[in-house]
């Protein structure tokens, strides 16, 4: 059996769906030609281009709301943000929009759309508070 690493694992994937269907793109900080904070997406952006794998600014509220925009029209967002405690500055459009939309709309519009992040100190030595931290069980509570 072949092993691979967690990393290898979601960049297979996310290169799987990409190939698969083309509404399917990445959108993250530093994604592109730098490959992400950890390596995930080296190589992609060469393969797929700006189109596919896009970098965006430094502005995490920003990139959910273009992503729940994008996934309202028919696209697939995979969005990266670089580290979970930062999933704060997003927290309005990722509980009052994003989770909201199918059921304000009467389920005339759907939000397919995937936030990927790491948690904890992702094996990083020193990460410091600002870059460890574990928030997923505030997403188990959120309704929709």
């Amino acid at each position: 059996m072949r092993e691979i690493t967690y990393l290898e694992a979601i960049k297979e994937a996310l290169r799987e769906e990409i190939l698969r269907d083309d509404r399917v793109f990445l959108m993250g900080e530093d994604i592109g030609k730098h490959g992400g904070a950890f390596g995930l997406t080296k190589g992609l952006w060469e393969e797929f281009g700006d189109e596919r794998i896009r970098n965006t600014p430094i502005s995490e509220n920003t990139i959910v709301g273009c992503a729940i925009g994008s996934a309202i029209t028919g696209l697939r967002p995979v969005v990266e943000i670089m580290f979970i405690d930062f999933i704060t500055l997003a927290m309005d459009e990722i509980v009052n929009a994003a989770a909201k939309i199918r059921y304000i709309t009467g389920g005339k519009h759907k939000v397919p759309l995937v936030i990927r992040t790491q948690q904890g100190s992702g094996g990083l030595k020193g990460a410091g508070a600002q870059h460890s931290q574990s928030l997923e069980a505030w997403f188990v509570h959120i309704p929709g």
